[in-house]
């Protein structure tokens, strides 16, 4: 069973792309926190070019302090509103057991809404991420940096991208998408 995202009930609304601010996101916990900083210098030298936010939601602040990071606190009650406020969301990853064995979760809350996803190619982003379809997979600094600027400056991608993402999660990874496999899981354990 992969990871299922509730598209009907909490992740049932879209990201409009065309917007004058441009919004870079994570979300996660503090004990994930630590995956953004090889990212950092990235988006350092991506404010050199170009105007952008990088908001952080999550249980704890971030450590780094940089004029275009903004904290916004995790709340379960605003959780979809909240994401729904970033135009591209990021999951880099290290590539070791621990990273190998996580669900994509983050990639897959962005995608269900709308928001091109931007990963390491790492463990199930490989199979949940088609690069430059609806999303984009990222191993080098240069690929990071390349694929950030370009959502940047296009919001026709990202808007395309956006759905081609939300259809992913409806087809793949959706509660509606998985419920007969999930039932019938009971029906084996009965027989067994």
């Amino acid at each position: 069973m992969p990871t299922t995202i509730d598209t009907e009930n909490l992740h049932n609304r879209l990201k409009e792309q065309d917007t004058r601010a441009f919004v870079i996101g994570w979300t996660g916990t503090h004990s994930t926190i630590a995956y953004l900083e090889p990212l950092v210098p990235i988006l350092e030298k991506l404010a050199e070019t170009h105007a952008f936010t990088f908001l952080v939601i999550s249980d704890r602040k971030p450590d780094f302090d940089l004029p275009f990071v903004q904290y916004l606190p995790w709340q379960k009650a605003t959780e979809a509103d909240d994401l729904l406020r970033i135009n591209v969301g990021v999951m880099p990853l290290t590539d070791d057991p621990w990273s190998r064995g996580k669900c994509g979760f983050k990639a897959l809350q962005y995608m269900a809404l709308g928001i091109p996803a931007v990963a390491s190619p790492v463990g199930v982003n490989t199979e949940i991420i088609e690069p430059g379809v609806n999303g984009f997979l990222c191993a080098t600094p240069d690929e990071w940096l390349a694929c950030l600027t370009r959502l940047l400056q296009d919001p026709t991608l990202r808007a395309e991208m956006g759905r081609q993402a939300r259809r992913t999660v409806e087809e793949r990874y959706s509660v509606q998408a998985n419920r007969r496999t999930f039932l019938e899981l009971f029906d084996f354990f009965r027989t067994a």
